[in-house]
C-alpha cells in the first residue's frame, strides 16, 4: 500500500462503509504485487521475514 492509498485511508471516518472497501481494496492490491514477483525475490522476503520473527520471540 501506497502512501497516497494511507492518506485516503485516515481522511475516511471509521464508521464509513467506504473504509472497509478501501482496505479490502488495499489488500487485494498488495497481494496482486507480491505475487508478480519472482521466486527469488519471494524467498528472499520470507527468510528476511523469518530472521526478524525469530529473534523477537527468543528469551
Amino acid at each position: 500500500m501506497d502512501h497516497k492509498f494511507i492518506e485516503e485511508l485516515r481522511a475516511i471516518d471509521r464508521n464509513d462503509k467506504r473504509r472497509s472497501e478501501l482496505l479490502i481494496k488495499g489488500m487485494k492490491e498488495t497481494l496482486q504485487e507480491r505475487k508478480e514477483k519472482n521466486f527469488i525475490e519471494r524467498w528472499i522476503w520470507r527468510q528476511k521475514n523469518k530472521k526478524q520473527i525469530e529473534k523477537r520471540f527468543k528469551p
